[in-house]
């Protein structure tokens, strides 16, 4: 008689695990392995959504771990930090030989207790027993001088958060192995059956659909998606009372720029009674007078911040007094820097941390808008310029024509719009400009606060950090870790000139993490994808949605030779397809070109 098979969940701090457990997997032909991302209260809402799998054991890590062990009633296998993982840890940290912190979930304090005292180090260990101790730890961590910070998933996310930077403790292939053999011990020992939930089977039968399922009090039961959109569970809560009246019911709704039509029905069980809510959504098409018009609220804001450089490279905290300074006032702010410098993450921070983060936050991006959005914004009774309230972003004044600009500056006084809400703008800078001549015009005439974002090339002594750190976060979404950088290498990446500052830098440690051959990024990888990055011009028409705005103040060849050049950029250096873009030929491109 065949083996019974294992029916394993696993729950992943991060992706990078996540991609571990699986490739894991498949030396365990006995197990079925479902496997999903999430941490503490996000990977407790996974378990009891998906307990209609029939699970035997559950593998997590950490805070996470501890978590389920209260809430489920199967077997849980914790993935413990071996004392390899917290040198590894600390190697791409750059310790010891300072004094180091580590804030982590108690249960892997044994095991750096035990490596304190084998090696010797000077690493002060801070566990937290529930995850509302964990800022106040952190807080009261940062007022010593610590050489850096050892986190696991969830202190990570929340030093992020805080600006503080810190370095991800992973785990290892030994580490997640251990763990699966532990499972797979408990699950032979203790064999289980479990019947089959007619409830579900009934309720999911031919659906295609979301599906999700709310209890007589309102909360979320069960949900057929991974991750159900917190909006999505808001606006179907909201018509709980009225589904609640009807055994069927249908609805459309718009939310976010999706069409959701809805089908509710009741459904009953023994004593207890639940709303289930099936939802097919496709994309609403967009409104022609409304492109380039963005509306997004604080938690989309805060995820756009911490995806970004800012965040895990704790490289907001250099701003951080300067922002709280703009905060106290009301007056419209002016982002200014090169491209690529983080003009819209600053942006983000400065809308979060206002008075008015709880109400929407309009960007609006003068590089995407047409004549019909235009017109809408200018003149229309429902252009976000006639709203109050709100945080109103125009990124990238410079492509604005002058008929443009003197509109807008119009609009903005005699409306009193900057009375009536908070208005920020951004403009692109050159190498030798700490503001735009548009940007300056905005200054004077509406008398605006200014911040401005130095280039990279600027901090070459912060780049071996911002390298460390930033391998740090990608090591969440690698199969394998980067542990460090040789030093030679590390010099090349100090000394290129960052033409896209921290955009092109991100792009390129990612590429790098991803494409070295070994754990360490040796000179040659650095080499080899810089002479690449050599032949990227400083024309980027993607970062940050704008392009660096043609000096016009020239002469026609001067202004030819320049649009030449930058066509030629775009094509990859091919003439033949950049003749043929400006409508010559390749030797007219030529001449145009040796001017």
């Amino acid at each position: 008689m065949d083996e019974p098979r294992i029916r394993i969940l696993g729950i992943a701090p991060y992706e990078g695990m996540k991609t571990m457990m699986a490739s894991l997997g498949e030396e365990y032909p006995q197990v079925d392995l479902t496997l999903f991302v999430g941490d503490r209260e996000q990977g407790l809402e996974i378990a009891k959504t998906n307990f209609h799998g029939n699970y035997d054991v559950v593998i997590s890590r950490g805070g996470t771990a501890s978590m389920l062990r209260q809430d489920l009633s199967i077997p849980v296998v914790e993935i413990e930090i071996s004392m390899y993982d917290i040198l590894c840890a600390l190697k791409l940290a750059g310790g010891p030989p300072g004094r180091i912190a580590m804030v982590a979930a108690s249960s892997f304090a044994a095991s750096a207790q035990r490596l304190c005292e084998v090696m010797g180090y000077d690493l002060d260990i801070y566990p937290y027993a529930s995850h509302e101790d964990i800022e106040r730890i952190l807080l009261e961590a940062r007022q010593v001088e610590y050489q850096a910070f050892l986190c696991d998933m969830v202190a990570n996310t929340i030093a992020n958060r805080l600006g503080i930077s810190s370095f991800l403790i992973t785990s290892s292939l030994e580490s997640v192995r251990k763990a699966f053999d532990q499972a797979l011990f408990l699950c032979r020992s203790q064999q289980r059956l479990r019947d089959e939930n007619q409830f579900f089977r009934q309720l999911l039968h031919g659906q295609l659909s979301q599906t999700l399922v709310f209890d007589q009090n309102g909360a979320l039961f069960f949900s057929s998606e991974d991750n159900a959109s917190p909006e999505l569970v808001a606006l179907l809560r909201r018509e709980l009372p009225e589904s609640r009246a009807e055994l069927e019911r249908r609805v459309i709704r718009n939310l976010g720029g999706m069409i959701y039509s809805i089908r509710t029905r009741q459904i009953n069980s023994g004593s207890l009674s639940y709303t289930a809510f099936f939802a097919d959504v496709r994309r609403s098409p967009l409104a022609p007078n409304q492109a380039g018009i963005r509306f997004s609220s604080r938690p989309e804001a805060e995820s756009a911040f911490y995806d970004s450089i800012f965040s895990f490279a704790g490289t907001i905290g250099e701003f951080q007094d300067e922002i709280a300074r703009i905060n106290q006032s009301t007056a419209p702010v002016i982002v200014t820097g090169e491209d690529g410098t983080g003009k819209e993450t600053i942006v983000s921070v400065l809308y979060m941390r206002s008075l008015l983060k709880n109400n929407p936050l309009v960007s609006i991006n003068c590089s995407l808008l047409n004549e019909k959005s235009w017109a809408f914004l200018m003149e229309h009774h429902n252009s976000p310029l006639a709203d109050g309230g709100n945080t109103l972003y125009f990124a990238s004044i410079d492509v604005l024509s002058t008929e443009r600009q003197r509109q807008l500056l119009a609009a903005l006084s005699e409306m009193e719009i900057c009375r009536r809400n908070r208005v920020i703008f951004s403009c692109v800078c050159q190498s030798s400009e700490y503001v735009s001549p548009v940007g300056s015009l905005f200054i004077d005439k509406l008398c605006c606060l200014s911040l401005h974002m130095p280039p990279l090339r600027q901090m070459a002594e912060r780049i071996p950090t911002l390298v460390n750190l930033s391998l740090s976060y990608l090591n969440a979404d690698l199969p394998r870790r980067i542990v460090g950088v040789e030093p030679e290498a590390m010099a090349l990446l100090q000394e290129f000139r960052w033409p896209h500052n921290y955009t092109q830098f991100r792009r390129v440690l990612g590429e790098l993490a991803v494409t070295a051959p070994g754990q360490i990024i040796t000179a040659e990888d650095v080499r080899q994808l810089l002479r690449k990055e050599r032949h990227v011009g400083v024309f980027s028409p993607h970062a940050e949605n704008a392009s660096v705005p043609l000096d016009l103040n020239r002469t026609l060849d001067q202004i030819s030779q320049d649009v030449a050049r930058r066509v030629l950029e775009e094509t990859g250096g091919n003439q033949t397809a950049a003749a043929k873009r400006l409508g010559i030929s390749r030797t007219t491109l030529w001449r145009l070109l040796q001017k």
